[in-house]
């Protein structure tokens, strides 16, 4: 049977923007994810299963790329492209002016520390332990070429906004830090850290590859400046396909591109036969807006699939997930450190990323891989576990069971 036929039987229908659910039927919801058929998944901190819905959508894609058959996706494709940047900037509260499309989380930051220049300027960078492991390490490889970096040190896996305050100063030029941490779920106190960049003259960018679709973000009441994810974690997309929030008035100034892709136009024979008098031979037109910091084109299908996620994200709403996600996690903080398991995550954290301390790693995952449950373990014995949507309490009965 054609993928197309199976599909089709199955009853799945494209999801319309901007029709929210109030109360989704979360166990509806699952069947949205045949992962959850094959097994107990809850790695999505790592990577998210994709939906029915964005499968169907590539689907389709690959059948036209192969076959040429079906939808027409050269040149259409550019509406999946914008509709994502506009939903995408929804989400997050900004405007769509705001957003440009990056391959990467760290790529994107990588370009923004270029293009803000500030070992030039002699000044500074603030981050936090708690940040990327990738991030970090981008940090002290620009250290070792005299970049001044100054990483705060958690306190029992949170940061206390009084050691991020003794570490900036007057020449602090970017507080740099993961919204939520990949490590333990850990979500900033970003007002309070957005507050204290801005008295300083400082910029606050933000990684929120761990939390853009799980929980709610609105950049301006946040105080965030830049910030950049990929979508191949809770936006449900793939990898390759992310965006970049900057802030509109700092457009081509504080961030200033350090890539460039355009086009030019020739005048002169025989790229014309009627040169114009006046004109340079070979001229261009700055791209400006946010299409200044992309480089060439953007994954096909990574808009595709970010499309249909992203509409499926904003139709079940963001408050709706994490309210799901909430009555997992909570479950998760009682009973395991009840079975030996102690938690490294905040209590109260709002995050879907919960991590707990596993006295033999290896046992753990042996246990866990026979009853067909995955999770990540990191930093050698801290067992990450992250629900997401199609997850229930069965599966955190499961999971329960095979540590007991």
């Amino acid at each position: 049977m054609k993928r197309r036929r199976f599909l089709g039987s199955a009853g799945i229908t494209p999801l319309a923007a901007g029709a929210v659910s109030a109360r989704p039927d979360f166990a509806a919801v699952r069947e949205d994810f045949p992962r959850a058929r094959t097994s107990t998944y809850f790695d999505n901190a790592s990577c998210h299963p994709l939906s029915v819905h964005s499968a169907q959508a590539l689907h389709r894609y690959v059948d036209w790329e192969t076959n040429e058959v079906g939808e027409p996706w050269w040149p259409y494709w550019a509406k999946a492209r914008d509709e994502s940047k506009i939903l995408f900037a929804k989400l997050i509260n900004a405007k769509p002016s705001e957003i440009a499309f990056a391959r990467s989380t760290i790529e994107t930051e990588s370009n923004l520390l270029n293009g803000m220049n500030i070992q030039a300027s002699g000044g500074n960078v603030v981050t936090t332990d708690l940040h990327f492991s990738a991030a970090l390490y981008n940090y002290k490889m620009r250290q070792q070429s005299g970049l001044d970096v100054r990483i705060v040190k958690n306190r029992d896996w949170r940061t206390d906004i009084r050691d991020i305050e003794r570490a900036v100063d007057r020449k602090t030029k970017l507080i740099s830090i993961a919204l939520v941490s990949n490590v333990n779920g850990y979500l900033q106190d970003v007002k309070a850290i957005s507050a204290l960049a801005h008295a300083h003259g400082a910029y606050v960018y933000a990684d929120i590859i761990q939390c853009a679709g799980a929980i709610p973000i609105d950049v301006k009441a946040m105080g965030i400046d830049f910030a950049a994810c990929s979508t191949y974690k809770w936006l449900m997309g793939v990898k390759g396909y992310g965006f970049f929030y900057v802030r509109e008035d700092l457009q081509g100034t504080i961030a200033r591109p350090t890539q460039h892709s355009g086009g030019v136009r020739f005048n002169y024979s025989p790229w014309t036969t009627e040169p114009e008098p006046g004109r340079e031979e070979v001229s261009f037109t700055p791209v400006t807006g946010p299409g200044r910091y992309e480089v060439s084109y953007p994954s096909y299908e990574g808009a595709i699939a970010a499309q249909e996620s992203l509409k499926y994200i904003h139709h079940l709403g963001v408050e709706n997930i994490r309210a799901h996600s909430r009555s997992l996690t909570a479950r998760l903080d009682k009973e395991l450190p009840a079975l030996g398991y102690p938690s490294i995550t905040p209590p109260g954290t709002e995050s879907p990323i919960r991590a707990y301390v596993t006295k033999d790693p290896a046992r753990a995952l042996e246990r866990l891989s026979k009853a067909r449950v995955h999770v990540a373990m990191r930093f050698g014995n801290k067992m990450r576990i992250a629900p997401s949507v199609y997850n229930n309490h069965e599966d955190i009965d499961r999971l329960l069971a095979a540590l007991a």
